[in-house]
């Protein structure tokens, strides 16, 4: 198989190549990933999402970052995936699917798509890095995520966000797998402002779904948020977190928020082979 079917969705602007691959016949290699992911040079997207079957759930979700790598889960887009399945006549509204990091439940609402998460867990606040003057708070919320506060995340250019973090982003106390950089203002007990340094992506990314539930969860522990926390992302859109505290993160984490398509096309395998 050649000659390869993709619908381009994005979720809050989180930029996808989705693939139906039921049949599992699509097995792209880590370069042929970044290629098609190029924003230039191939399609252009943060990831790449191959939509396959599941033994135990409705389908499965394989998600990879834009540098070929596979990641264990994408807020984003598993409400994206969870809008294509539903579109392609899959499931109905309520789903449970599975993806890298363990099953995810999903519903199709009028206004957008609630994905549950899950647990936040492996909590840590208060950590000191030699590179910042503040400190900063980790936690793991599918992949792993640290935040750092800030009175206004607009205060940093794009150039001097990605600047300062990725060397937060490879720190050695985050090796060997690195974490996903979070800036987040608090707005008020529920809301606040972020944008998203994505690892494997290597760059500022206009939203980040486990971004968000990071930083409502981290926020909350800090006494500065409550659930719900409404989440403005680094393109000017709006997540919906809702969770329960536990004393190691959160439970029962819900993210609801936008999935749209853009455009639908094929490529030919061959032109992204070296």
């Amino acid at each position: 198989m050649d000659e390869v079917a993709f619908v381009k969705m994005h979720g809050a602007g989180n930029d996808f190549i989705m693939v139906e691959d039921l049949a599992v016949r699509f097995d792209p290699d880590r370069s042929m990933i970044a290629a098609l992911c190029a924003s230039h040079r191939g399609i252009g997207a943060d990831g790449l999402i191959i939509l396959r079957p599941s033994d135990r759930a409705a389908f499965s979700m394989k998600y990879y970052n834009s540098d070929g790598g596979e990641a264990e889960l994408c807020g984003n887009g598993a409400r994206c995936v969870a809008l294509l399945a539903y579109r392609l006549g899959i499931t109905g509204r309520s789903m449970q699917f599975e993806a890298r990091s363990g099953p995810v439940k999903a519903e199709i609402l009028d206004d957008g798509v609630n994905v549950d998460i899950g647990k936040v867990r492996d909590l840590r606040l208060g950590i000191d890095l030699d590179m910042l003057p503040s400190k900063i708070h980790t936690a793991f919320a599918g992949v792993p995520h640290a935040v750092v506060l800030t009175q206004n995340t607009r205060d940093y250019s794009s150039e001097a966000f990605v600047t300062w973090a990725r060397p937060v982003r490879s720190h050695a106390s985050f090796s060997p797998e690195g974490v996903n950089v979070n800036l987040v203002a608090v707005i008020d007990r529920n809301r606040l402002a972020y944008r998203t340094y994505e690892r494997g992506v290597e760059r500022e990314t206009l939203a980040c779904g486990t971004g968000a539930i990071a930083s409502a969860v981290v926020t909350s522990h800090l006494g500065m948020t409550e659930s719900p926390v409404s989440c403005e992302t680094g393109g000017g859109d709006l997540l919906s977190v809702t969770f329960e505290k536990t004393s190691s993160g959160a439970e029962g984490c819900m993210l609801k928020g936008p999935a749209e398509v853009a455009f639908e096309g094929t490529f030919r395998q061959s032109d992204y082979r070296p």
